[in-house]
């Protein structure tokens, strides 16, 4: 676990280098957890928001608020951006007040009014709890299961805790797959592109490469466009390139893709 958020983070990625003519070059998917919940779930509301292109968490805050999107200020934004990610996690009233500083009371409050606004997703959530605890397991979009025997488990904690994994693992699990499936693709093509190109790291919904400088163009253009292409969703998926000498200075790299 290499961290980004700190100071401390930032420096010691400075300390992965790449050979001299090379660069690193990382390509991650945006909101990926979010859309993939967008496409699963059906709720359209929030599909559209993706499909607008427009900055997901302003404009969740603006609907959750009920105000125009230029009036949504930075708090605001930042409060449906916890929700919008503790949401995929089974978020309770307690955990959304400890990650914004609401009231425990302004938390249920406001994930009651989150649910009137995308009223798909709490149907999901409690279609994926009430499939674990009739068949067991919850599944991704192509099928692998996991079992949650413990969903019927009398002890609280044993049985909360399942049902947290039983809303998640069908769109984490759905996330793992397709970036597995765009590793395969890109392994097996990118030696066509740039035969001294590599893929060395995955973290999470991120791909890192290490490219010959001179290849840097097309090798971003093969693996975004391969990343992006490897299952098709409802809404757009959308994946940012950066590169750079070494993992801590990294910056934005262009494709013709917009």
């Amino acid at each position: 676990n290499i961290p980004i958020r700190t100071d401390l983070g930032r420096e010691i990625r400075r300390g992965f280098v790449t050979e001299k003519g090379k660069r690193l070059l990382s390509a991650d998917y945006s909101q990926f957890e979010l859309r993939i919940a967008a496409h699963i779930s059906g709720d359209e509301r929030l599909a559209e928001k993706f499909r607008q292109g427009l900055d997901v968490h302003a404009a969740t805050a603006a609907e959750v608020a009920g105000v125009p999107l230029n009036a949504v200020k930075p708090e605001m934004r930042y409060a449906a951006k916890a929700v919008n990610f503790s949401i995929l996690y089974g978020a309770t009233p307690h955990g959304v007040a400890n990650s914004t500083g609401m009231s425990v009371k302004d938390a249920a409050a406001y994930i009651e009014t989150y649910f009137r606004t995308y009223p798909k997703l709490k149907e999901y959530m409690d279609a994926m709890v009430a499939k674990a605890k009739t068949d067991g397991y919850v599944e991704t979009l192509f099928g692998r299961r996991r079992y949650l025997p413990e969903i019927n488990a009398s002890v609280y904690p044993l049985r909360q805790a399942a049902q947290r994994m039983a809303i998640n693992m069908p769109i984490q699990g759905t996330q793992a797959d397709i970036l597995k499936l765009a590793m395969i693709n890109i392994h097996r093509d990118l030696a066509g592109i740039a035969e001294d190109a590599d893929m060395v790291l995955t973290v999470h919904d991120e791909l890192v490469f290490e490219v010959p400088a001179k290849d840097l163009g097309p090798v971003t253009e093969f693996v975004t466009e391969t990343m992006r292409t490897a299952c098709e969703l409802s809404v757009p998926v959308v994946v940012d390139a950066k590169a750079g000498p070494n993992w801590g200075e990294m910056k934005p790299v262009e494709t013709s893709r917009k």
